[in-house]
């Protein structure tokens, strides 16, 4: 095992001795085959209405919280043996997810669970928008158990959760379900939510919990908040896992040395399925698939689920229904290829909010489109919930240049601009440094055939708290040294913007092009 720090190390250990010699029974090792359906979520991303969605050319209304209490009572009529788990990002994408519940932001999201019978969730990095002690309170409101193990406490290495795994019961079974963290937390979190954390590796983390939990158990399961590559190190490095269930919005699914990898589509479009049939503490058989959650049929959800989305919904309407403005057609987020007009339309308003010459909005902060027609305060809190605000720095011409040519080494999360335009060659044509060959800054030539002209001339930016916390680690490569922040919260001046010009119409402008 390899950990940080000797009180990491000293604090797994000690973990490992209770769990050793704690009086939990041994596992029941059955002769006899025992069939159990796995049922798990990730990325809900506060979805609690449906939504629209287009599969195999076809668009139907699928998921929010009726339509995933329908499902879920229809199985469990023909199935006693399910066991339902999500792997993280339940909270940030829509307004569900910004009202306070008892006490909590974004509380709601767990009482649905709690109504729809979840076993076990693992934390992802969302639940830290609201801070730390709303993290708490989300773990304090779920009547499931929440396991985290590779988030722990930097000054004494002592684990943020509660419990780093959980051992369940079903059909006879004993069930260990074990949660991990990506390894790139810290840099997925505003650093404000995130102060005295420290994320473990997920391998060595696994390797001190695992093999005695394995001992204890007839089904060890992983939840990953985590991408995809990270199950397939999971299955390739980590003995006596059996299932890896991810926090990654995909269809995919995988068998690694005889350990089950699968992930479902986020936003409740599907409940991810895996019927899986364990003899003699391994699996001998299994069924994977996945559950869609079409809303345009006949749904018979629990009343208590459909009393609470009534609720949240008058709770949104009383609070965020007020009419600031009209969209004149769909403001999306589609790239074009990077490019997109909400994010043209949000970096200009915060050159018109600041004055600055050349503004930096991340796509991943941008969380959904505006559709054509009215527009309303909860739109527009939608688009950005993150409650980011304005900071104001200055950039040389020369980082300017290594800001774009960092941007197209990272390649997601791509910075949308406003001031700026640029020409760049793909990764497979240039090397790094050689990519940018054009760059204007309001008409200015600031780059030409890849030389910097002026490299010293200063340029005021604006950009969000969260990128600007992140420039080291993520999204310049370099830390900002002379940042300034204005107090001005961007859902907040978005609003502020459409109640002065309430028409919005922004279009592609070809502020990014790709040189073929």
């Amino acid at each position: 095992m390899r950990f940080h720090n000797n009180k990491h190390f000293f604090s797994t250990l000690c973990f490992l001795f209770i769990l050793i010699f704690s009086p939990i029974a041994c596992r029941s090792r059955s002769s006899s085959p025992v069939t159990l359906h796995l049922l798990h979520s990730n990325d809900i991303h506060g979805t609690f209405l449906p939504h629209r969605y287009r599969l195999n050319d076809e668009q139907r209304p699928v998921g929010g919280m009726e339509a995933v209490s329908h499902y879920l009572n229809e199985i469990r009529k023909s199935s006693k043996t399910t066991l339902l788990m999500d792997a993280g990002d339940v909270m940030t994408g829509t307004l569900a997810a910004q009202l306070e519940y008892k006490g909590v932001m974004g509380g709601v999201m767990m009482e649905f669970m709690n109504l729809l019978g979840y076993d076990a969730w693992c934390f992802g990095n969302h639940a830290f928008d609201k801070g730390q002690e709303n993290v708490k309170g989300l773990e304090q409101l779920a009547s499931f158990p929440t396991v985290l193990a590779n988030i722990v406490y930097k000054e004494n290495g002592q684990l943020f959760a509660e419990k780093p795994f959980v051992i369940l019961e079903k059909a006879g079974l004993k069930i260990g379900i074990i949660g991990v963290m990506e390894e790139t937390f810290l840099i997925e979190v505003d650093r404000k939510h995130t102060v005295g954390l420290e994320v473990l590796p997920i391998v060595p983390t696994l390797n001190a919990y695992v093999p005695q939990l394995d001992k204890k158990t007839d089904l060890v399961i992983v939840l990953a908040q985590a991408k995809y590559d990270a199950g397939k190190q999971i299955a390739e490095g980590v003995e006596g896992v059996d299932v890896v269930l991810l926090g990654d919005d995909s269809f995919k699914f995988e068998e690694i040395n005889g350990v089950l990898l699968k992930s479902t589509p986020g936003y409740q479009r599907a409940l991810g399925s895996l019927k899986i049939t364990i003899q003699n503490d391994r699996i001998i058989d299994y069924e994977e698939g996945l559950i869609w959650l079409w809303a345009d049929v006949a749904l018979n959800p629990s009343p208590e689920v459909s009393a609470l989305v009534k609720d949240v919904q008058k709770s949104i309407k009383d609070e965020y229904s007020r009419v600031i403005g009209v969209c004149e057609f769909d403001q999306t987020r589609d790239p074009c290829p990077v490019e997109n007009v909400l994010g043209n339309w949000i970096t200009d308003v915060m050159r018109w909010k600041t004055g600055a010459q050349i503004a930096f909005q991340n796509s991943g902060g941008i969380r959904a489109d505006i559709a054509a027609g009215p527009i309303t305060t909860g739109d527009i809190y939608e688009v950005s919930p993150f409650n980011n605000v304005l900071v104001m720095f200055e950039l040389t011409s020369q980082q300017i240049k290594e800001v774009l040519e960092h941007d197209v080494e990272r390649g997601w999360d791509r910075l949308q601009i406003s001031g700026l335009k640029y020409r760049y060659y793909p990764k497979e044509a240039k090397p790094l440094g050689q990519r940018v060959n054009h760059v204007e800054v309001n008409g200015e030539v600031l780059v030409n055939k890849g030389e910097v002209l002026p490299p010293n001339k200063i340029f005021t930016v604006v950009s969000n708290d969260y990128v600007v916390g992140q420039a080291k680690d993520k999204y310049f490569n370099f830390s900002v040294s002379n940042s300034r922040d204005t107090g001005f919260p961007l859902n907040q001046v978005l609003v502020e913007w459409l109640e002065q010009h309430e028409v919005l119409k922004c279009k592609i402008e070809e502020r990014i092009q790709i040189i073929k």
